[in-house]
């Protein structure tokens, strides 16, 4: 049995039911106070948290970090908790609930709450008038911005492209510690405005739901009609010929995917296609036009927000709100970023790696030389009326001197040239174990590179390493022989590459509207003979078909498979090309764009 050693800093109050939360102070001063004013209570790891129901006792430390911990079993053995998450954020669904039922009392209002799973992830407000609310408070649960609850998004949950652009505005919430306690916030993001937090005890409760004093101006600013020019143009939509349909559908998928460079091109494109245009055919296209800049101009305004706060963020060294605004900033980028827009992205990435101790994407080693030491200055020797007497001569010959001197020399070099292949082989060997943050490539050089620093270090390094070593280099060898024999392979028929094509977009389908990712080997297991024994490239054809049926303004079913099987990651790029789309070079850009992808191939297919 593994002891959890974790520090655990939250509980409930009463029993392993209870929904009252509380967090444990860590310093001692505060932990004092905090064990007089609960004498009487008991704390136990809530089932509401996640925990496993045990009670649990305080710890006070005058030299480290205060936590809770379980009581030890009843044969003395430690006591094993799988409890998801145990810092101060661990019950923040407990205190957002506790929170939202008392500002419904004191606004005369009746609701009920719920926890779905997974636990810890989501909270369901119901009123009695039928309305709802669903609190997200990560993103383990996609919002679903149509199934008749209101969302509220919680830190770090990015809200799908085009959301911001068909709702007025989009709830947040967020906990503050305040003491032993935690304090609720909520905002409202707009694409007008910069989301603007208040405390939950500044809201109000209206038929509609939870109002905040920034959605009431939003609602009030907002026009109550359409404009004149949009209820004008639809008795013409029929009379369209196609090819205005088609731009005119193109700029709507574009602006339904959020993504601004997108419309952007477009609408600076479209300057050729207007002029081969009749005029009432021009006119109908420069209105659609018209409506896209006005879009552009109001995203134009977020996305530069957006920007700088990430911008800003890693000036600080905010890493915490630089994850948040980088998921959204690649959200909205995920088919096109402008210059500018790129160097803030490759920033945020380069400092997120360096905070999580990632090597830099694609940098050489550094190779450390040793400044040259100033030579001694020489002494002079004393000059002497008297003549000193000669030294006598070695009998031996000056090459059996130059030789002894050499042996010290070389024996010198030898242990210096070990000692630096022991540092570069225990370096090599750490950067492996984060394999699932380097690409095949960087793989296969980092275990060549491992291979002579082995070679030169010898019995230098101890068992395990040499047997960790030989681990990868066997490894890489055999995963190298493999693809040669792949590449000697002939490759699958036309005709069995679009039967397996077939059976994999079904899976896929199967897959996004589950809201999982998948995997090669988990496909061959699903669809048995549907899909034979293929090579890499047969496998990116297969692919490459699957997504031939793709509108151009949905992700990529593939992207299920890349995501989920790493060896497919590299393989993406070969996808995206061969159906003309641009997919970053950089490796975590790709793993950014991947998630995105994820994102709303999941979105678009949960109620296919």
């Amino acid at each position: 049995m593994v002891r959890d050693t974790r520090l655990v800093q939250t509980a409930v109050i009463g029993d392993e039911h209870s929904d009252v939360p509380v967090v444990l102070p860590t310093e001692a001063i505060e932990l004092d106070v905090f064990r007089r004013a609960h004498a009487h209570d008991t704390f136990w790891c809530g089932l509401l948290l996640g925990g496993c129901g045990a009670r649990l006792a305080h710890k006070l430390y005058v030299d480290r970090q205060g936590h809770f911990q379980h009581y030890p079993q009843a044969n003395g053995a430690p006591h094993a908790c799988r409890r998801p998450r145990v810092g101060e954020s661990s019950a923040d669904h407990l205190y957002v609930k506790s929170a939202m039922s008392q500002s419904l009392l004191e606004h005369g209002r009746v609701g009920w709450f719920a926890f779905p799973p997974p636990i810890g992830s989501l909270l369901d407000v119901d009123l009695e008038d039928g309305i709802g609310l669903r609190v997200h408070m990560d993103g383990s649960v996609p919002p679903d911005w149509a199934g008749g609850r209101t969302p509220v998004l919680g830190p770090g949950v990015v809200p799908e492209p085009g959301v911001l652009s068909s709702c007025p505005y989009v709830y947040r919430v967020r906990c503050e510690s305040d003491g032993a306690s935690r304090r609720i916030w909520i905002g409202t993001q707009s694409l007008a405005h910069p989301t603007e937090w208040v405390p939950l005890a500044d809201c109000s409760w209206t038929d509609s739901g939870l109002i905040t004093p920034a959605a009431t101006e939003i609602l009030r600013q907002r026009p109550s009609a359409s404009s004149p020019a949009s209820a004008q143009a639809a008795p013409h939509s029929g009379a369209l010929s196609e090819s205005i349909t088609r731009f005119i559908r193109g700029l709507e998928a574009a602006q339904r995917t959020g993504t601004v460079e997108h419309v952007r091109r477009l609408c600076a494109g479209s300057g050729p296609f207007l002029e081969s245009l009749d005029a009432a055919a021009r006119g109908e296209a420069e209105q659609a036009l018209q409506e896209a800049r006005a879009w552009l101009a109001g995203h134009e305004a977020y996305q530069q927000r957006v920007f700088a706060d990430l911008a800003k963020a890693v000036t600080e060294k905010r890493a915490w709100d630089a994850r948040s605004h980088l998921r959204t900033a690649t959200t909205l980028t995920r088919r096109g970023a402008s210059a500018s827009e790129q160097r803030i992205l490759d920033m945020a990435r380069a400092f997120l790696r360096q905070q999580d101790h990632l090597p830099v994407a694609r940098s050489g080693r550094s190779v450390l030389h040793s400044l040259p030491l100033p030579p001694h200055p020489k002494r002079k020797r004393p000059k002497t009326p008297q003549q000193t007497p000669k030294p006598r001569r070695d009998p031996r010959p000056p090459e059996a001197l130059k030789e002894r001197k050499k042996e010290p020399n070389d024996s010198r070099k030898e242990r210096r040239a070990r000692n630096a292949a022991v540092r570069q082989a225990r370096s090599l060997l750490q950067r492996l174990d984060q394999r699932f943050h380097l690409s095949p490539n960087e793989q296969r050089r980092l275990t060549e590179e491992l291979a002579e620093a082995v070679k030169t270090a010898g019995d230098w390094l101890s068992a395990s390493e040499r047997q960790e070593a030989s681990f990868w280099i066997r490894k890489m060898s055999r995963k190298q022989k493999q693809a040669r024999e792949r590449q000697a392979r002939r490759e699958l028929p036309p005709h069995v590459l679009e039967s397996a094509a077939a059976a994999v977009r079904g899976a896929l389908k199967k897959a996004a509207r589950e809201q999982t990712t998948t995997s090669w080997v988990r496909l061959e297991q699903q669809l048995g003979s549907a899909l034979p024994h293929m090579t890499l490239a047969d496998r990116i054809q297969v692919l490459t078909l699957v997504d031939q049926a793709t509108p151009a303004d949905q992700a990529l079913l593939s992207s299920l498979v890349a995501a989920g099987d790493p060896d497919m990651t590299t393989s993406y790029r070969k996808v995206a090309g061969a159906l003309g789309l641009d997919i970053p070079a950089d490796d975590d850009q790709l793993r950014d764009v991947l998630e995105a992808d994820i994102q709303q191939v999941h979105h678009h297919w949960r109620h296919q």
